[in-house]
C-alpha cells in the first residue's frame, strides 16, 4: 500500500475503509492510463485530492469517493463508467457538476465566477471539494508547464484564497497564499523570508519564554490550557506592510501564542490572567467570541508588551476553545456543516468582495510598485462596489448618492435621466448607496437635468458634470 493511500485510510472504520478501497480500485482500473497536463494520472490525482480532504479530518465517505472519481467523465466511456459505478445518484450528480466547472476562468470572467458561485449554492459539498482540488494543484505547481503555473497561481492568489478566507478555511488559505506569492513575486517573498530567518531564534525564545510564564500563571488560576505558536505568514505580512504603510519591525501581530482552553468561560478567565500578569497594549483587544467575524471566526485576540529582557517585539495572544480552533483552521465544513458554507457565500457583500478581487487582478502588474498599488486598490475601504443592471462593476468613493453613480457611469447621458432604481425599488436621486447595491438608471429622450440635482451630489466630479449640463 502506498504512503498516499495509507494517509487516505488512516482513522477510518473498517466498513467505510472497504467502501472507499473499492472506489480507489475502480479509479486505478479505468483512470491510471489517462494523464493530466501535470503528467500524473487521474487515478493518483483523485486519491491526492481525497487525501487533502482527510487532512481536515473529513470523514464524509461520500465526499471522499467523489474526490477519488471526480475525473471519471474524462474517460472516453466516462458516462457509462459513471453510470455503472457503485456511487449513489447524489454522488454521480456531484461528479457531473464538478466536471462542468472545469476550465472556467474565474480570474478573468465575471460570468464564470457567477457560474461557480451558483454551483456552490446548488451543491454545498462542491465547496470543500473544489477548494481541496485547487490546494492540491497549488502544492504541485512545478508539475505544470511554466505558463500554466503562473496562471494557476494568479487565479488562486486573487480568487480562491478570497473564497477560502470567506469560508473560514484559514489553514488552506494561508498555504495557498504563500506558495502563490513565492511563485508570482519571488523577490518580495524571498526578502521577507530572509527577515524572518534572521530573527527566527529570537522569535522562538520569545514564544517559549512567554508560554512558560503564562502556563505558570494559568495553573495558579486552575485554567487548563494547551499552547500553539503562530508566525504570521509571508503574504499576510507583506499585505499588512503595504496596507498599513509599516515596516516589518513595526508589526505587532507578527508572532502569536495560541492558548486553547476547554470552554468559553475559560477563554475569559484566561484573558483575565493574561492581562493581570502582563502589560496589554491599549486598543488591541478584539473579542471575536462575543462578536464573531462574518465567516464564523471566533477567538479572543490581545497584544501584550514582551517579557523584560527577552525581546522588544510585542506578542499577540489568541485564546479559543478546541472546537473554535478547528473551525478557525478549516471552517464549518470540518464539522460537516456544508450549508453553513453556502450561507457564508450567499450574502451580497460576499460577491462584491470577490468581484473586487477580480477587479484588482485586472490592474495587477509584475512590477513591484504597481503590485503595491494593486494591493492598495484591493483593500481600500473608502470605496464601495456598485453594479449596474448589466452586472458591470464600478468602484466609487463613499459616501455616494444615486446621482453620483449616474454621473460616474453615464456622464454624457445623465442630463436625460428620468429616474433610478436601487435593488429593484425606485428611489430618489439623493438616496445613499451601500456596498453591493444594484443601480439601474432610466433615461428619456428630452433633457431633464434640474438645478436641485446639484444638492443631491456628494462628489465634486458629479457636481461639475451637473453644472456643465445646466450651462448647456
Amino acid at each position: 500500500m502506498s504512503t498516499t493511500t495509507q494517509r487516505l485510510y488512516r482513522g477510518i472504520s473498517s466498513e467505510k475503509k472497504e467502501e472507499l478501497r473499492s472506489v480507489c480500485t475502480y479509479a486505478r482500473k479505468h483512470l491510471s492510463h489517462i494523464t493530466r497536463r501535470s503528467d500524473e494520472d487521474y487515478a493518483i490525482h483523485g486519491i491526492e485530492v481525497a487525501c487533502v480532504l482527510r487532512e481536515a479530518n473529513c470523514e464524509d465517505i461520500s465526499l471522499l469517493k467523489v474526490a477519488v472519481l471526480h475525473d471519471i467523465l474524462l474517460h472516453p466511456d466516462g458516462k457509462e463508467l459513471l453510470r455503472t459505478s457503485v456511487l449513489t445518484t447524489t454522488e454521480k450528480q456531484l461528479i457531473t457538476q464538478m466536471h462542468d466547472l472545469r476550465r472556467l476562468h474565474i480570474d478573468s470572467n465575471t460570468a464564470d465566477l457567477d457560474t461557480v458561485l451558483d454551483a456552490f449554492m446548488q451543491h454545498e459539498s462542491l465547496l470543500p471539494l473544489r477548494m481541496a482540488h485547487r490546494l492540491n494543484d497549488v502544492r504541485h505547481l512545478t508539475r505544470f508547464p511554466k505558463g500554466l503555473q503562473k496562471q494557476i497561481a494568479t487565479e488562486t492568489l486573487h480568487m480562491y484564497t478570497a473564497i477560502a478566507g470567506r469560508l473560514g478555511m484559514n489553514s488552506w488559505r494561508v498555504e495557498m497564499e504563500n506558495i502563490c506569492f513565492l511563485k508570482l513575486h519571488p523577490k518580495h517573498a524571498k526578502n521577507l523570508q530572509a527577515k524572518f530567518q534572521s530573527i527566527s531564534r529570537l522569535d522562538a525564545a520569545c514564544l517559549k519564554a512567554t508560554q512558560q510564564f503564562l502556563q505558570k500563571n494559568l495553573r495558579k488560576s486552575t485554567v487548563e490550557c494547551l499552547f500553539e505558536y503562530r508566525i504570521k505568514s509571508l503574504y499576510s505580512t507583506y499585505r499588512k506592510m503595504v496596507l498599513k504603510d509599516r515596516s516589518f519591525e513595526e508589526l505587532t501581530d507578527r508572532i502569536a501564542l495560541r492558548a486553547i482552553v476547554p470552554n468559553v468561560m475559560d477563554c475569559y478567565k484566561a484573558l483575565a490572567v493574561v492581562h493581570a500578569c502582563m502589560h496589554p497594549i491599549p486598543g488591541k483587544l478584539k473579542d471575536y467570541i462575543g462578536a464573531p467575524k462574518e465567516n464564523g471566526y471566533r477567538s479572543i485576540h490581545t497584544v501584550v508588551y514582551p517579557l523584560p529582557g527577552v525581546t522588544e517585539q510585542p506578542i499577540e495572544i489568541q485564546i479559543r476553545t478546541q472546537d473554535m480552533h478547528k473551525r478557525c483552521e478549516y471552517g464549518a465544513w470540518a464539522h460537516g456543516e456544508y450549508k453553513a458554507l453556502v450561507y457564508s457565500l450567499h450574502s451580497k457583500p460576499t460577491r462584491v468582495n470577490l468581484f473586487r478581487n477580480l477587479e484588482s487582478l485586472r490592474y495587477e502588474s509584475r512590477k513591484p510598485k504597481q503590485f503595491e498599488e494593486a494591493l492598495r486598490q484591493y483593500f481600500r475601504e473608502d470605496h464601495i462596489a456598485i453594479f449596474d443592471s448589466q452586472n458591470n462593476l464600478y468602484h466609487i468613493k463613499k459616501p455616494a448618492n444615486a446621482i453620483d453613480f449616474v454621473c460616474h457611469a453615464y456622464p454624457e447621458r445623465c442630463r436625460f435621466l428620468k429616474h433610478v432604481t436601487i435593488n429593484g425599488r425606485k428611489r430618489s436621486l439623493d438616496a445613499p448607496l451601500q456596498d453591493g447595491d444594484i443601480v439601474e438608471a432610466t433615461f428619456g429622450r428630452k433633457r431633464s437635468v434640474q438645478k436641485n440635482w446639484l444638492i443631491a451630489c456628494k462628489h465634486s466630479s458629479a457636481k461639475r458634470c451637473m453644472k456643465t449640463h445646466l450651462q448647456q
